[in-house]
């Protein structure tokens, strides 16, 4: 590797954490309720996009789980439903809530167990490929 292509390689990785940091996303209260070891969990955080522009979030990871899903909860024929949402729109200027019995994020095949005060690091993708760092905080459901 030459200097200008050492120093534009230096630069690139400079530039990934800064453009991470300046996510127009802010993530309000992240939890997620203590479940039993072993037990696929739930996240909850309101989203506020302070961009002016939407994000669509289409896809979340962990290293801490299996697979994390965005999930819907409705009614259908009074029977609760959980369907997975394909993308999760967060409008320019506004917030969408992540909440017990509606929208929400699906943690399946915990690695490891969680208690009280424990964090879960999460990466919500959008459809650009850019990700968003949200850290949850494991607590009793309130």
């Amino acid at each position: 590797m030459n200097r200008s292509q050492l120093l534009a390689f230096t630069f690139l990785l400079c530039a990934i954490p800064m453009a991470m940091a300046d996510s127009p996303l802010e993530f309000v209260d992240p939890w997620s309720p203590l479940a039993p070891p072993g037990r696929t969990m739930a996240g909850f955080v309101t989203i506020l996009n302070h961009g002016d522009t939407d994000i669509a979030l289409v896809d979340a990871d962990s290293a801490q789980f299996g697979r994390v899903e965005i999930h819907t909860m409705s009614m259908d024929d009074g029977v609760m439903r959980m369907r997975r949402l394909e993308e999760l729109t967060v409008a320019a200027g506004r917030k969408v809530i992540l909440q017990p019995g509606g929208r929400h994020l699906m943690l399946f095949e915990p690695t490891g167990t969680f208690e009280d005060g424990d964090t879960i690091n999460i990466e919500l993708i959008d459809s650009d490929g850019g990700r968003h760092h949200v850290v949850l905080r494991v607590r009793p459901r309130d």
